[in-house]
């Protein structure tokens, strides 16, 4: 037995290892030698990630939070947006680091991905250790889940991905701690450990992934309640199920209730947001029968090889799954085996649930979840579910290469008791030496397609011949059953082929500075610009230019509504578009080319200024009353719909009781205020009108009119409009959500009660 002076030594010298694997695995992404460094791919990570942390750090330097983002979508609740990922401490760290600086912030963004890495493996480690007994056991899954396909793919692209799923080992330990604590007798520190495991669960759920954070919420609960209500062992003390309920309840509780400040403006925008109206074809994407594949052959099938965890390690979750449930009756096996069994049965149905969840539709099992998982309906990409299958794999490979190195141990101390324990080992390394010749075969016969004149079964002949290597070269580790050796294996398998899957060209800076848009930042009055030319979305927010279109997953149903209903032309008009980027020298209605550069690709982008524009308030003399949604579009999108004169309104407001005629002459709008949560204007209108302003409307706004309250109209199906009487008025809106003010409240006195309750039970210890 090592003392505990010797176990932290261990545990010490295995986090710098790993710290140093991740070091070089991802040292293309970290070297500071351009012609070596490596970006990136492009995509999300830049077009949503980048441009959103920009918009972000700037309104923080000012010490202000950013409510609302007016430079994407026509208008946008920036914190509502759950991938914005606004009260994420790492995030909030990287915004402290790079303020200022724009240019180190596409790089900090980078470093901040990549930090992840050594986190997840620590955490899947510490893990792994304690559930199998084993310092190899920890080694292997921490680098088979770390370095697998799924979380070195797209994970990082998809920033807010990684970061959620990063905290999943960590709440699974603190679970099993809590569940121990509790078998022990020791109820108070179960409830501590439970807290803890709310705590990081809060932590995974503030980093932005909804889909991510809801996977994380039904696998740790499931496990949770396994832990807890799995069939006693002997160590068990006698507590209640009401008791064990209390503790998983506590758990969830804690968590969400920590991320409220996320959760309550994530959840009130997505009721408002094209999510709320999906089709179960649209929801049921994901894996197909063909990308199985990726399980040996992870360049072929989808772009990403998000099921390949190595060859040896699917080798050794095998041997997992027979040892422990196949090759010890439970009335003989000892307590610590036997809970063992019980967690191997628990990952190997767990991930297989999630690999049948992650073919989407093509599998009724995912029907099923559709209709009776609260929540499972909003999301697409269910490919995504299989970071349960990875993991499980990840824990299976570790308990079997736990049980593989103490096999070794026991064999090279002359243990007599080991004669039948050989014959699993022997069974896997012969089934991996047939399988060996059976890729060669297969090499062979590619290789004779490809020098027959088919070039693509070049690809096929290459990966097949390494696949045989790498069966040749498990079937050596498991027969001899080395820890070095395994884990040599699963690091060549994967520092090969998993490497490059998320990289791409380097890239100083993906938004690169455009004079074509000078003219529309200096420009007196407010103008929305309109992206024809393909700029990468979300350019707007990242050149604070103000937009209609943006990249993320969530956006206002009434804004796409009015984008599938009007024609281009009225939708410009009603979103005050004034400029157009295009790659065209014209554009097909009047306007006038005001500028032109070539971008860094040699394209040639020009700026156009439209003939007519709406501005961006006017006052309105006409109500035309039209209750029905659909009935509005269509009158909104008739061209004798007059905007200027005309609003569209579900019901007449008081001051407009008695319809007047104006020519408008007399009537005067200036802005005082245009800040993201503050517009003010002075209006005079020499009759009563509705000052319609073209800002998508949004709970969460407040309007006042000389200092009084007053009501906030829905105007032409999206807009933000308020009656005024006769006489001149000074208006003012401001964004004030109060799912943002109810959610912060939450998320602060639970954190104040999380301190006082681990303070007084470390005081009880």
């Amino acid at each position: 037995m090592l003392s505990r002076s010797s176990q932290l030594r261990t545990y010490l010298i295995d986090g710098l290892a790993l710290l140093a694997l991740c070091l070089l695995f991802f040292w293309r992404d970290l070297t500071p030698s351009p012609a070596d460094h490596l970006s990136f791919a492009a995509g999300d990570f830049a077009n949503q990630f980048v441009a959103f942390a920009r918009y972000e750090a700037s309104r923080l330097a000012s010490w202000q939070l950013p409510l609302w983002n007016p430079y994407a979508f026509a208008g946008h609740p920036f914190l509502a947006d759950p991938q914005a990922a606004v009260f994420y401490p790492i995030s909030l760290l990287t915004m402290l680091v790079t303020a200022g600086r724009q240019g180190l912030l596409y790089h900090g963004l980078e470093l901040e991905a990549l930090l992840h890495y050594p986190l997840v493996a620590l955490f899947t480690y510490l893990l792994a250790r304690r559930l199998t007994g084993s310092r190899t056991g920890g080694l292997v899954a921490a680098v088979v889940f770390t370095f697998s396909g799924y979380l070195t793919s797209y994970p990082p692209l998809q920033l807010a991905i990684l970061e959620v799923q990063t905290w999943l080992p960590l709440i699974l330990l603190a679970l099993e701690l809590a569940a121990c604590a509790l078998a022990a007798g020791v109820t108070r520190r179960a409830r501590a450990w439970t807290i803890v495991a709310g705590v990081v669960l809060g932590i995974s759920t503030l980093a932005g992934h909804p889909q991510s954070s809801l996977l994380v919420l039904y696998g740790t609960a499931a496990f949770a309640l396994f832990r807890l209500f799995a069939p006693k062992i002997a160590e068990d003390a006698e507590v209640s199920a009401w008791r064990r309920l209390g503790m998983v309840a506590l758990f969830l509780a804690i968590g969400l209730a920590i991320a409220a400040v996320q959760l309550l403006p994530s959840l009130e925008f997505m009721r408002l947001s094209t999510r709320a109206a999906t089709s179960f074809e649209e929801m049921g994407q994901g894996f197909t029968p063909y990308d199985l594949i990726q399980l040996v052959l992870p360049a072929v099938g989808a772009p990403f090889p998000a099921l390949y965890v190595g060859i040896l390690p699917l080798g050794l979750a095998a041997m997992a799954l027979v040892r422990y449930l196949a090759m010890d009756r439970p009335d003989t096996r000892p307590v610590r085996t036997h809970l063992a069994s019980l967690q191997v049965a628990f990952w190997g149905a767990l991930g297989g649930l999630a690999l049948l969840l992650s073919f989407g539709k093509h599998l009724p099992v995912y029907q099923l979840f559709y209709w009776l998982a609260p929540g499972w309906r909003l999301f697409r990409h269910q490919e995504r579910t299989v970071v349960w299958t990875v993991l499980a794999l990840a824990l299976l490979a570790g308990f079997g290469a736990a049980w593989l190195s103490r096999l070794h141990a026991a064999r090279s101390a002359g243990d007599p008791q080991i004669a039948g324990d050989t014959r699993l080992p022997r069974s896997v390394s012969s089934i991996y030496a047939g399988a060996t010749v059976l890729a060669l075969a297969a090499a062979f016969v590619f290789f004779v397609n490809f020098k027959a004149g088919d070039d693509a079964f070049w690809g096929f002949t290459a990966a097949t011949l390494f696949l045989a290597g790498l069966l040749f070269l498990s079937a050596l580790a498991i027969r001899s059953g080395r820890s070095v050796f395994i884990l040599g294996v699963i690091l060549l398998d994967l520092f090969t082929l998993n490497v490059a899957s998320h990289r791409g060209p380097y890239v100083a800076d993906p938004f690169p500075p455009l004079p074509v848009l000078q003219q529309v930042l200096d420009g007196a009055e407010p103008m929305r610009v309109a992206n024809e030319a393909g700029l990468p979305e979300n350019y707007g927010v990242a050149y604070q230019v103000e937009e209609i279109g943006g990249a993320s997953p969530l956006r206002l149903a009434s804004l796409q509504t009015a984008i599938d209903s009007l024609s281009s032309e009225r939708l410009w008009e009603i979103l005050n578009v004034g400029y157009v980027l295009s790659r065209d020298q014209a554009l097909a209605i009047p306007s006038e080319q005001v500028d032109g550069m070539t971008d860094e690709n040699g394209q040639p982008l020009y700026l156009h200024r439209l003939a007519e524009t709406q501005p961006r308030a006017w006052l309105a003399s006409e109500v035309v009353v039209e209750p029905d949604a659909e009935r509005l579009w269509q009158r909104l999108a008739d061209e004798s719909f007059d905007l200027s004169q005309q609003v569209l309104l579900p019901a007449a407001p008081p001051e407009m009781d008695d319809p007047v005629d104006q020519t408008g002459s007399g009537n005067s709008i200036s802005w005082r205020t245009r800040d993201p949560e503050h517009l003010a204007l002075d209006v005079t209108s020499q009759m009563p009108a509705v000052l319609v302003l073209s800002e998508l409307s949004y709970p969460g706004w407040r309007a006042t009119v000389d200092g009084r309250a007053a009501p906030l109209l829905n105007a032409d199906g999206m807009l933000r409009a308020v009656a005024l009487e006769a006489g001149s008025h000074q208006v003012e809106m401001r964004f004030r959500p109060a799912s943002v003010s109810i959610g912060l409240a939450i998320s602060a006195i639970t954190l104040l009660l999380v301190l006082v309750g681990l303070i007084l039970t470390r005081r009880h210890r």
